[in-house]
């Protein structure tokens, strides 16, 4: 069309072309007024999902002792069996619902089977804009299944300005019957008001009355504030740390448990120290780890492979050394770092990746590492003399994933 040409289509369709203009300009203000105030829900019926049950006791928290679960002997009594936790990390359940119906059905079939006494979620569970619903849908699913279950939060959580905040991911949560966390704010002894959502601590008793362990869950945050920041000098896009408010409160309860009491730790941004595992453990000529040395300074690869670098915080809170010099806590369990699977043994406190759940996010398979998906779930035993032993689940070896793998 030549350009005389064009001026006069133009000119005669002058109307045509603002009622056109409008229209487009209507649809896509709508689609964006959807997004902002219509939350997406996760595909699954709720109604058709089989319940576990559980057996676990509840003792609720009284006399400043915190809530404690243990499985009964059948006679009235506390049972010597190991305790069961079942855990999941990033299943990012955002608003790509094809994916996230994988997820979702994986991990209730893996509950269904596995019939943990506590199921335990390591963070970056419900992500992404308008996602009200599905933090509601997943404390309905558990409530369907009837299975007791606990949370930390992820970087992810309430990181989208259309998503709900934080604390209202723990309030939501904590609302449901079978939701252990405890919303409440905690004080120290100085009568300071501990940093973040959610933090909790629960002890497993077994024969006796005994705590075999006390199960610790820190919030640790999502992006550094532009206050630490700027107090710290480290970037603002750096994740976030536990504070120092949180390390006096872990204290404080490692030491009002009995001498000699077992802890682990549940959080979802990895500590610094991940990273300085990874480099004293002993490699192969080809980088990958050697399960059958123990490096110069004790460090030892029990599982698992390292295939990206440790996302942790730039600024390091001392939250590892406090471990160390309290001498409980046996384990700490972090999620955050998909492609990311392994058990070290650093300074005596193994340092554990939960295994990746969701099949949203990145992966080995979208990251080139792999041509087969890796997802499934962790399991980590209570054993009556606080030992801890584990179990690694692998989605497809119990499912057939070729739906799954077309998505991607």
């Amino acid at each position: 069309m030549r350009k005389d040409s064009l001026k006069t289509f133009l000119k005669e369709n002058k109307k045509l072309i603002i009622i056109i203009i409008s229209v487009v300009l209507v649809l896509a203000l709508g689609s964006t007024a959807l997004g902002l105030f219509v939350n997406v829900g996760i595909d699954v019926d709720i109604s058709s999902i089989e319940k576990v049950g559980t057996d676990t006791v509840v003792v609720p928290a009284a006399n400043g002792e915190p809530l404690s679960l243990y499985k009964p002997d059948g006679n009235g009594g506390m049972s010597s069996e190991p305790f069961k936790i079942l855990a999941f990390t990033d299943t990012h359940f955002d608003t790509y619902r094809k994916k996230g119906k994988y997820t979702m059905e994986y991990m209730v079939a893996n509950i269904q089977r596995e019939k943990p006494d506590l199921v335990v979620f390591v963070g970056d569970i419900v992500t992404s804009s308008s996602n009200r619903k599905r933090a509601e849908q997943i404390a309905e699913v558990m409530e369907k299944l009837e299975v007791y279950w606990v949370t930390v939060l992820g970087n992810h959580e309430g990181d989208n300005f259309r998503s709900i905040s934080r604390e209202k991911f723990i309030e939501i949560y904590s609302s449901y019957p079978h939701c252990l966390i405890d919303a409440g704010k905690k004080i120290t002894s100085d009568n300071e008001e501990v940093w973040g959502n959610g933090n909790t601590q629960i002890n497993v008793l077994t024969e006796g009355g005994v705590v075999s362990q006390s199960l610790f869950f820190i919030d640790s945050g999502n992006r550094v504030s532009k206050e630490d920041a700027q107090t710290l000098n480290i970037d603002t896009e750096s994740y976030d740390f536990v504070k120092e408010s949180q390390i006096k409160w872990y204290e404080e309860r490692v030491e009002a448990l009995p001498v000699g009491t077992k802890s682990m730790i549940f959080v979802h941004i990895p500590l610094p120290e991940y990273q300085e595992g990874v480099d004293d453990a002993v490699k192969n000529p080809d980088g990958t780890f050697d399960y059958e040395a123990t490096s110069a300074k004790g460090t030892k690869v029990l599982f698992g492979k390292s295939r990206e670098s440790v996302s942790s915080s730039d600024y390091n809170s001392g939250f590892f050394d406090s471990i160390v010099s309290k001498g409980s806590t046996q384990a700490v369990i972090c999620g955050h770092d998909h492609v990311n699977n392994y058990r070290i043994l650093y300074k005596n406190v193994l340092l554990c990746y939960n295994r990746s759940s969701g099949y949203s996010s990145y992966s080995v398979v979208t990251n080139g590492m792999s041509d087969k998906l890796e997802q499934g779930a962790s399991i980590y035993y209570v054993n009556q003399d606080g030992t801890l032993s584990f179990g690694d689940i692998i989605n497809r070896d119990y499912f057939d994933d070729t739906e799954v793998m077309k998505l991607y």
